[in-house]
């Protein structure tokens, strides 16, 4: 009996870790005039989804980070599609836009589909260099990508950017429904 209900425990446990590994996507950001927070809307981008962000609350963009292969993978609203960083041609200092892309889009040289990762409640990038105060490569904002305003990365810190900086928050995705 004992070890059934070990058995029974394990599971429960294990399905609770799976269920948390969809993450819910949302963006926060702080600066010298207060903190904003809101969730991301998807719009037609350049190759394929691009995030916006919009008011709200509740996100309804989930996706599932797997460490072996390094990629961000939509979960909702449009299951399979990958994060990619784009750059943004022409940019001082790197910006990348960040789009959901098919995985058999010809993106254009420098992009990259393995950049994006889950770290402490939030995504981070392994592009660019590791600032010293909030502990984050760069600082992810908006930027624009062939004429579309969307939300993407810059590799400078809060103060070059005014004090400001924005990060996508992870939550637990797994009750977003598409």
């Amino acid at each position: 009996m004992i070890k059934l209900t070990l058995l029974a425990g394990l599971a429960a446990s294990l399905s609770a870790v799976h269920a948390q590994d969809i993450l819910g996507l949302s963006y926060n950001s702080t600066s010298p005039y207060g903190q904003s927070k809101g969730i991301f809307t998807l719009i037609a981008g350049s190759y394929g989804y691009a995030m916006s962000q919009a008011g709200g609350s509740t996100p309804t963009l989930s996706a599932t980070y797997d460490s072996t292969t390094q990629t961000l993978t939509q979960v909702c609203p449009y299951p399979g599609l990958i994060a990619a960083m784009i750059p943004v041609s022409g940019s001082s200092p790197a910006a990348y836009a960040i789009e959901w892309v098919n995985s058999t889009v010809t993106l254009p040289e420098g992009s990259t589909t393995t950049s994006l990762y889950a770290a402490n409640e939030g995504l981070d990038t392994t592009l660019g260099t590791k600032e010293t105060v909030w502990y984050i490569n760069g600082v992810f904002k908006a930027v624009t990508l062939n004429g579309i305003f969307e939300f993407g990365w810059v590799d400078e810190d809060y103060s070059q950017n005014g004090d400001v900086t924005s990060w996508i928050d992870t939550t637990d995705g797994s009750s977003i429904t598409c």
